[in-house]
């Protein structure tokens, strides 16, 4: 049974998809401090050692401080702004603003939330979501007392005027202490989409369209400075694209949350790239990586 209730949409699954693999992680649950009936702001500082996303990563690290401000209403409805520092040794920048408004909806054992988020990336980004402009994101959970079902709907907007369309799926279950001050939620997820932004990643990155440096990885042996024909053959496909494990863990001390969240992520469908003729497979190597954070709930 969930017991820290799972209005973590806004508070957490929000951060975890904003710069994640699946979704990047990390605030706390400001639903266990304050009564779901009543209107909060929170302010967290969170770290990632990793950007990663559908499993796909630059080759290059990309760890991130993220503070994040949210002011969620009663009602519902809910704004979040943050940005993600990037604090890899020469390259340390602002690499990301966001900003993101939704509405969370909780009834009994039932929870669902349905939000828009707006990205600005720097243009030195390596992310691999960088030519991403947007997405519209539905998210539910259901506690069906021994497990949690989780499902949702993701549509990204690129530079491009292109879309990708994802599909995530998840089981957990919680264990709490009897005084719900401590939750441990292991959760297994499968997420489910196409490629699009990931060929933009690799034309206007990993090629140099404006020479960026560091990126161009996957690929492996790949060393053109500069392929616009480049095609990724499964950009359009709908396909399995990453199986991932996480055991999330609350602690909650008002008006403190504290939250610390590891992740094992194993990437499917690799990209066959081709231009000029040529056809390169791209390695996908399995991912660990953590996010840890802590919040204040107003």
């Amino acid at each position: 049974m969930r017991l820290i209730r799972p209005s973590f949409i806004p508070i957490i699954l929000f951060l975890l998809l904003s710069h994640m693999a699946i979704g990047q992680d990390g605030n706390a649950n400001a639903m266990a401090v304050k009564n779901k009936d009543a209107s909060y702001i929170s302010f967290s500082l969170n770290y990632t050692n990793d950007a990663v996303f559908m499993g796909r990563k630059d080759s290059l690290s990309a760890p991130y401080v993220f503070p994040s401000i949210t002011y969620y209403n009663k009602t519902g409805f809910y704004t979040t702004g943050s940005f993600s520092f990037l604090t890899r040794p020469n390259e340390s920048r602002i690499d990301l603003f966001l900003i993101t408004a939704g509405y969370d909806f909780t009834l009994k054992r039932f929870a669902a939330d349905l939000s828009f988020t707006k990205y600005f990336f720097n243009a030195d980004s390596y992310n691999v979501k960088s030519q991403i402009e947007g997405d519209i994101t539905a998210s539910m959970v259901y506690d069906f007392n021994y497990v949690n079902i989780e499902a949702g709907a993701i549509v990204f907007f690129s530079n491009e005027s292109r879309s990708d369309v994802f599909l995530t799926s998840g089981i957990s279950h919680d264990f709490s202490t009897k005084n719900q001050k401590l939750q441990w939620s292991p959760t297994i997820g499968m997420y489910f989409g196409s490629q699009n932004f990931y060929e933009e990643y690799y034309i206007n990155k990993s090629y140099g369209a404006g020479g960026q440096k560091g990126a161009g990885h996957r690929g492996g042996d790949i060393t053109q400075p500069m392929v616009p024909s480049l095609v990724i053959e499964e950009s359009e496909k709908f396909s399995l694209m990453a199986i991932a494990f996480s055991a999330p863990i609350w602690f909650v001390h008002k008006p403190f949350l504290a939250v610390l969240a590891p992740y094992y992520v194993i990437p499917r469908t690799p990209a066959t790239l081709t231009t000029d003729g040529e056809v390169y497979k791209e390695d996908l190597d399995n991912t660990f990586y953590f996010t840890v954070g802590i919040a204040y709930v107003l």
